[in-house]
């Protein structure tokens, strides 16, 4: 099966953010994996090729999973899912086993597949979502540890809470009769996630016309973002403080906005607590918000 009759989408279709759960007999519900959004088209001979949700080669970034789906023989096609690690409780984007570079490999990758857009070059983009997962579930009918469809459910607040109570990250929704529409310009999927709440360690302060503007966040060893939400008299303790304890960058890279940025780096780091919507896939903070400084109760 020639590649051009397995044709990629530009983008996948991705869910949109919604505070709510819609409820209905047309909707149905998902897990909302944290991982690594990732599309897999196989060619029914064991080649196989990976791509990132821009629709970037990934082959040399999750050689495991390349060789995880070369042994298949279940005709081509082209599935949609994730690349998740599991730490034994529950998935976790770690960066060191997700991360794109100086990730070491190992056998502890699992793929996760919800929805298969091509199956021995018969476009499915246009059919609706309960029938293309019932080709897949028909496809994959054995769960692996290590592979496998994940579940389709019917009652969403169920399943909402079942997340929460283990702390897992949430739950998409999905129209059972919708068609796989490209990027965002849909109303037929949507997720719900849990407020992310952490203790972010402060390491720099950065400054806008030399002023305290913003404290920049470490969380794991890794730069999360910045948050603001300052009061004056915090802003006034900061300028202060920076003054006091000048240090050095703790990060082995930079973006290219931080660069341009004028940050006062700390020798001396300091807790903050600090809730979001979520970790982008890129694992910086989304709309971060300043609850106070201190560990408090730790991560929630």
């Amino acid at each position: 099966m020639s590649k051009a009759s397995l044709p990629l989408p530009k983008v996948p279709m991705a869910p949109v953010t919604s505070p709510d759960i819609p409820t209905g007999p047309e909707w149905a519900y998902q897990i909302k994996w944290d991982g690594v959004r990732t599309l897999a088209r196989l060619d029914g001979s064991g080649g196989v090729e990976l791509f990132s949700k821009r629709v970037e080669p990934r082959n040399a970034t999750f050689p495991e999973i390349v060789e995880l789906l070369s042994p298949l023989r279940v005709g081509s096609c082209i599935l949609d899912g994730e690349i998740v690690y599991f730490d034994g409780t529950r998935p976790n984007f770690q960066r060191s086993k997700l991360g794109v570079q100086k990730r070491p490999k190992g056998n502890d990758l699992l793929f996760v597949m919800f929805d298969m857009l091509n199956d021995n070059g018969e476009d499915l983009r246009s059919f609706t979502f309960r029938d293309r997962y019932e080709r897949l579930a028909a496809k994959f009918p054995n769960k692996s540890p290590q592979l496998f469809v994940t579940d389709l459910f019917d009652d969403g607040q169920s399943l909402w809470e079942w997340l929460i109570e283990r702390e897992w990250e949430g739950l998409i929704s999905k129209r059972l009769d919708s068609p796989y529409t490209e990027g965002k310009g849909h109303t037929d999927w949507f997720k719900k996630r849990k407020e992310v709440r952490i203790v972010a360690d402060v390491v720099g302060i950065k400054l806008k016309d030399g002023r305290v503007s913003s404290l920049v966040l470490q969380y794991e060893n890794r730069y999360i973002g910045h948050v603001s939400g300052l009061d004056n008299a915090s802003k006034k303790m900061l300028l202060q403080f920076m003054q006091e304890h000048p240090g050095d960058c703790p990060f082995p890279s930079l973006s290219a906005g931080m660069k341009k940025s004028d940050v006062a780096w700390l020798a001396v780091h300091f807790p903050c607590r600090v809730t979001a919507l979520e970790f982008t896939d890129s694992g910086l903070l989304r709309q971060p918000k300043l609850l106070g400084f201190g560990a408090g109760d730790g991560d929630g």
